[in-house]
């Protein structure tokens, strides 16, 4: 909350200095956009910074405790793990790149719009309402179709959080019979609770950690250039 209210200050103080020229370059709806969604982003961050050294020192733990328990078989599962988690990285980057680049889209939506708005008189009287139309609608489509991909990772990391201990499961116990090996109750409950602790933590808030730390570097990008 420290953070968020200090980098509100700054923006405060910055737009208070502006000079004319730059007043000129600048929106009102961009500055309501930096203080109202991208200084959002360090609430949420703080909160999950955290889980992107947890979740893999508690993929380890559950490595161990597993080894222990049914041997080499383990070492399946967890590569598995191993690879959705990297997939989730993948996909963090992915949504970096998309977050910078809807966050263009939405500048220059805004800017367009407070020209129009500016100009409406000029823009009525040469009947020039569906050429503008058409302009702003063509950068809310741009706009739209990063924030739907986006939609589409989050999509991805869902199923990925429905279907990965299923499948870790499965990998594994297959893996530990076609060794020559009996299953007991005992190793299936305790690879069940097991997996499905890392499969919270490394599946479901490692993911949304990464999303929230693209989220916020391209906040602190853009206040930057601000």
């Amino acid at each position: 909350m420290r953070l968020r209210v200090a980098m509100c200050h700054m923006i405060y103080h910055k737009t208070l200095r502006l000079s004319n020229s730059a007043i000129g370059k600048t929106t009102t709806g961009q500055i309501v956009n930096l203080l109202s969604n991208d200084v959002k982003r360090f609430d949420s961050v703080t909160m999950r910074l955290h889980i992107l050294w947890i979740g893999p020192l508690m993929a380890i733990a559950v490595i161990i405790l597993l080894w222990m328990e049914i041997g080499i078989s383990s070492l399946a599962g967890m590569a598995l793990l191993i690879i959705f988690m990297l997939l989730q990285i993948f996909s963090g980057k992915l949504f970096l790149s998309l977050r910078i680049k809807t966050a263009a889209f939405t500048d220059t939506r805004l800017r367009t719009m407070k020209e129009v708005i500016t100009g409406i008189r000029t823009i009525k009287m040469y009947a020039w309402e569906k050429s503008f139309a058409e302009l702003i609608t063509g950068l809310r489509r741009k706009e739209i179709s990063k924030v739907l991909r986006s939609s589409y990772l989050d999509g991805m990391n869902l199923i990925f959080f429905d279907i990965a201990s299923k499948v870790i499961l499965f990998v594994t116990f297959t893996t530990y019979v076609l060794l020559g090996n009996m299953i007991t109750v005992k190793q299936v409950f305790l690879a069940i609770t097991l997996y499905q602790v890392v499969r919270f933590t490394g599946i479901l808030l490692f993911p949304m950690a990464i999303e929230s730390v693209a989220e916020t570097v391209a906040s602190v990008r853009r206040i930057k250039v601000w």
